[in-house]
């Protein structure tokens, strides 16, 4: 798999997301990147698909505790034991706002298990009708752009 190549179209994403206004994208994703990585990572999942990655798997993990209050979750995209994350900055401790790694250390932490596909187009998990528009959106973003 291309790294470089998957990298690039990763940092397309989240450049494009970054481009829509606020109320234009799904209500889930008002606060982009904080509480979106679920919704960004199914969004991505498409675009890598459409570009010739389809093989990227929605991990969803959990880290911290509820006594303590330091109980968080987080969603990214895993392949070939590379991951790809668009949302990372929604944590102070995170090492890029973008991550696209093989065996990346700060994803570990959060215990994450593979879920389904990363495509939202073919998830099976909650309802993801809200990102069809999302999508066409990125896509008109990143034609403009190009």
């Amino acid at each position: 798999m291309d790294i470089g190549l998957v990298s690039k179209l990763a940092h397309q994403v989240r450049t494009a997301i970054e481009l829509i206004p606020k109320d234009k994208l799904p209500f889930p994703m008002a606060d982009f990147p904080r509480a979106s990585c679920g919704d960004a990572t199914l969004l991505l999942g498409a675009f890598l698909s459409d570009n010739g990655f389809p093989s990227f798997l929605y991990v969803c993990g959990e880290r911290g505790s509820h006594e303590d209050e330091t109980w968080t979750t987080h969603a990214w995209l895993a392949a070939e034991g590379i991951a790809v994350d668009i949302t990372a900055d929604q944590f102070p401790d995170a090492p890029n706002k973008v991550i696209v790694t093989h065996d990346s250390q700060w994803h570990a932490q959060f215990n994450g298990k593979e879920a389904g596909t990363g495509d939202f187009r073919k998830w099976t998990g909650p309802g993801t009708h809200h990102l069809y528009q999302a999508y066409g959106l990125i896509s008109e973003v990143l034609k403009v752009s190009q």
